[in-house]
């Protein structure tokens, strides 16, 4: 192992890396956002008022300078400047100015204000920051004319202590009210995060405790109408759709398991008698094998449409249709309609962009339903409607109708009336579960109603253009 790596384990074991939670994230981001605000306000306050004492100082050393060249240009006419005249600076030498008179060999004629020492002798500069005595001051030197002709020239500064002294103090006041207001925001956001992330925290709690057996549980809304609320609230119904989804779940397999166990009875029963006395008696074997048969046929339906309900999405193959002539097709190959009274109100050439295979399977599936409870030499109307933008199928029957407390959940998986809740009546309760399937994978409607004086009719609403 190479020392780096040692260095780097011996970091992992002494310095473990922090978890940061979600309310410190928050209040960090929270934090910096506001430094970086601060120093951009901060930044523009400082330079904006450096700039404004700067520009003052200028302003007050040039207008001394002026006033000064003024009065000396003042003189009664014909005479000559007199550079050397005290009146010249009486009066025109503002607090902290300094004004220095000399001559073109650049002596010193005379001198106003705080500074003792010689300021340095130009004829034209400034205004400019230099350095007099160690002290940073603003610097400006004018030529003095008379008659056209220079006699002498002008130098003045001005301090700068008090502007360096008020730009200390502010940045101390800046740097104290930010570093205040960044300890406020700390504060304020740990404690603003931590009100606002409560219900997350609620939500994390309930998901924890949350269990197949147990989706009951329900988190608790605050009722403020806020983007937290309506998570709480969306959980909720996520529960309650997770319960139902459960529930049937639940039934699906119990209901199943029931289906099956009945054929696999009577498939053992006569597995029983053919092992006891099917070697005497030729007549047994054939009954049992004659039932073993028909039962595993009908197992054999039941798990095909067990497998039809289990697929996630059903393929279509999408083609345009004849519907009329595909309604007519459906009914040629069911046998038990030639019990019943068959009437068509159908409408011709409405076509159709669907899957053929399915669809006739859906109009069987509605047709064998009701051929279960119609008695015999009863009546079946199958109607077609049309629109611009749907078709309508509709088949209605004379018998005994629906319970008003089984139009809605007649296309549940097993569901089958009390009264066909028998072995005379054959199927498994799948077929209405697989028709809603159907017509929901063409973005479909279906739904069943009662008819008076007695029957029921299954609609079945398909766009015409198909999925």
């Amino acid at each position: 192992m190479s020392f780096a790596q040692r260095i780097k384990n011996v970091w992992k074991c002494r310095f473990p890396k922090l978890k940061w939670g979600l309310a410190w994230k928050i209040t960090l981001w929270y934090i910096l956002l506001l430094l970086l605000t601060v120093l951009m306000l901060s930044t523009l306050t400082y330079w904006g008022n450096s700039q404004a004492l700067h520009q003052e100082k200028r302003q007050v050393l040039e207008n001394a300078v002026t006033r000064v060249l003024s009065s000396l240009d003042e003189q009664q006419e014909g005479q000559a400047v007199d550079i050397r005249d005290p009146e010249a600076l009486k009066g025109n030498v503002p607090k902290g100015v300094t004004l220095q008179l000399t001559s073109v060999q650049g002596a010193v004629l005379q001198m106003g204000g705080n500074i003792s020492a010689q300021l340095p002798v130009e004829q034209q500069a400034g205004p400019e920051i230099r350095v007099l005595n160690g002290k940073d001051v603003y610097y400006m030197a004018r030529p003095i004319l008379s008659n056209g002709k220079q006699i002498g020239s002008l130098q003045a500064v001005i301090e700068l202590e008090d502007v360096e002294l008020a730009q200390t103090v502010l940045l101390r006041q800046l740097l104290w009210l930010g570093g205040s207001a960044l300890l406020l925001a700390a504060i304020g956001g740990y404690i603003l995060s931590r009100q606002v992330l409560t219900p997350i925290e609620d939500l994390n709690r309930e998901i924890s405790l949350l269990t197949a057996n147990d989706l009951n549980r329900r988190l608790p809304l605050r009722g403020n109408g806020d983007e937290l609320d309506l998570m709480g609230r969306n959980f909720n119904h996520m529960l309650e759709r997770l319960e139902g989804s459960f529930k049937q779940q639940k039934q699906f397999v119990a209901n199943a398991s029931h289906e099956l166990r009945t054929p696999l009875m009577v498939i053992r029963g006569h597995a029983d008698i053919l092992q006891r006395w099917g070697a005497e008696d030729p007549a047994i074997v054939r009954d049992s094998a004659t039932a073993v048969v028909d039962e595993t046929k009908m197992m054999t339906r039941l798990v095909e449409n067990l497998l039809t309900l289990a697929r996630e999405e059903l393929q279509l193959t999408l083609v345009s249709l004849n519907l009329s002539e595909l309604i007519i097709e459906s009914t040629k190959g069911l046998p038990f309609l030639r019990s019943f009274m068959v009437n068509y109100d159908l409408l011709p050439d409405i076509e159709l962009r669907g899957d053929a295979l399915y669809l006739k399977q859906l109009i069987r599936i509605i047709l064998e339903n009701a051929g279960k409870y119609v008695p015999s030499g009863g009546k079946i109307r199958i109607g077609l409607q049309s629109d611009e933008d749907n078709v309508k199928i509709l088949i209605e029957d004379n018998g005994p109708g629906l319970p008003s407390n089984a139009l809605e959940v007649i296309f549940d998986r097993f569901y089958r009336v009390d009264e066909a809740r028998s072995r005379k009546v054959p199927g498994h309760g799948l077929g209405l579960s697989i028709a809603k399937r159907i017509v929901d994978a063409h973005n479909g409607e279906i739904w069943a109603e009662n008819v008076e004086p007695h029957g029921a009719r299954f609609c079945v609403v398909l766009p015409r253009m198909g999925v």
